[in-house]
Parts: structure tokens; sequence; C-alpha cells
């Protein structure tokens, strides 16, 4: 017979650390995210979620708050980020409230194993655009 308290106890202590992080995360003046190893967003802190106007919790679909003649440039640095395990590119995000496009500066770090694997990736935003740029 297997005891699996020491499993449900382990579940438990992950899922407070993830708690932990989304808090920590929520904190931050500025704009972060997760992902896992294969790019795909899993979590986007409070701040996303107030200049975007996405709806909290919702991952899919950021590209659509990226300036249409920037977007492709994204898709293509995170694909290539993927594959080289480094990620940083400047680019216009639209902020819900006036609709006006600031640039912004999004870096992102992997976490990796001990054998140096990808586990997830962390990334921020920090807003470079002095002047403000209007809406096209």
């Amino acid at each position: 017979m297997i005891d699996v308290s020491v499993y449900k106890l382990a579940e438990k202590a992950l899922n407070k650390s993830d708690d932990h992080l989304h808090e920590f995360m929520d904190a931050l003046p500025q704009m972060t995210w997760i992902s896992n190893s294969g790019g795909k967003i899993l979590y986007f802190n409070k701040a996303w979620y107030e200049y975007t106007g996405m709806h909290p919790g919702q991952t899919d679909g950021w590209v659509k708050v990226v300036h249409p003649e920037d977007s492709a440039q994204v898709i293509e640095a995170w694909r290539q980020a993927l594959v080289s395990g480094q990620y940083h590119i400047e680019y216009r995000i639209r902020n819900h409230i006036d609709k006006a496009y600031r640039y912004f500066l999004e870096q992102a770090e992997p976490f990796r194993d001990a054998n140096g694997n990808i586990l997830f990736w962390f990334g921020t935003f920090t807003e470079t655009d002095d002047n403000f740029n209007s809406a096209p």
C-alpha cells in the first residue's frame, strides 16, 4: 500500500508556493508574466490586466493588445527565444483606457533544472515611452 499523505502534503506546499509567487507578482508595479517551457503564458499579474483591459485570468489572445505593426516581430522574437533561451524586445502595447500605444521593453529569463532544461519563463514589461504615442 502506498502512503499518499506525503504526496498530498507536497501538493499543498507547491500550491501555497504558487500562491505566494502570484501575490508577489501582483504587488509589483510593473507588468509581469510566467509561461511554461513551451512558451504558453500561464499567468499575467494584476498590472497587466489593469493596463491592457484583458479579463483577469485570460492568458490567450495577448497579442491583440500589441501594436499591429509590431505583432509579427514580437511573435518571431518569442519563437527564437524558446530556442536560444534569451528574450528581450521593445514594442508597443495598447492602454485600454486611452487607447494609446506605449513602448515597453519586455524581457524574460528562463528558469532551468539541474540539467539545463527550461522549466518555465518569468518576464517583465518596463515602460520606455516618454512621449505616449497616440493610437493610430
